[in-house]
């Protein structure tokens, strides 16, 4: 089939978008330029302007590929700033979470040691009270103590054993020794014994 050139001039010269279609290969960024169905082929005008055409949408495409990219980077960009906040963030809740399971435990430490320490102050003091009281009658603090075998006893009890025997180590009861204060008087108390 022959094809009829296209010599229209006054109609070349404002051949525009209206009289021509066009078709965007997205693949291969390809445009085909043809008249609307019609069997005439295109004048040097046509072409230059179908060249202009391709030419502006290939510069609109480059331009599209840059803003594109442009906003790939500030996206990218943007990613790894709320990325690093939020590293930030969560090192800043470690560290104080970190802070705050020391301090718990540096808490829970001292209270346990504070029961530790009342524990053995209470037990010591238990131990001082029961060096304290007579072993007789469980009652009265040691105040006395046997001049011939040196056992400490309550008053009470001393006076109970006297001209009798030790309830410790059955030894004659012959006299005692009150005692000042037991801290004091351990030297005296000795002494006072030896002299007897």
């Amino acid at each position: 089939m022959l094809q009829k050139p296209y010599t229209r001039p006054e109609q070349s010269a404002s051949i525009d978008l209206k009289s021509f279609g066009y078709q965007l290969n997205r693949l291969g960024s390809q445009v085909t330029a043809f008249v609307n169905g019609s069997d005439y082929a295109m004048s040097k005008e046509g072409r230059d302007v179908c060249k202009k055409m391709v030419s502006c949408i290939q510069k609109a495409s480059s331009y599209q590929r840059e803003a594109s990219e442009h906003l790939i980077n500030d996206q990218e960009r943007f990613f790894e700033d709320e990325w690093s906040k939020r590293e930030r963030a969560l090192k800043e809740q470690h560290e104080l979470e970190t802070d705050r399971i020391i301090s718990q435990l540096l808490f829970e430490k001292e209270q346990a040691l504070n029961s530790l320490r009342t524990k053995l102050q209470e037990e010591k003091e238990e131990a001082i009270r029961g060096l304290k009281t007579c072993t007789i009658c469980y009652d009265e603090e040691k105040n006395s103590t046997l001049t011939r075998c040196g056992h400490t006893f309550c008053e009470n009890c001393c006076l109970m054993m006297f001209d009798g025997d030790c309830a410790m180590c059955r030894a004659d009861v012959t006299g005692w020794v009150r005692m000042l204060s037991r801290i004091r008087c351990f030297g005296f108390i000795y002494m006072l014994v030896c002299l007897l």
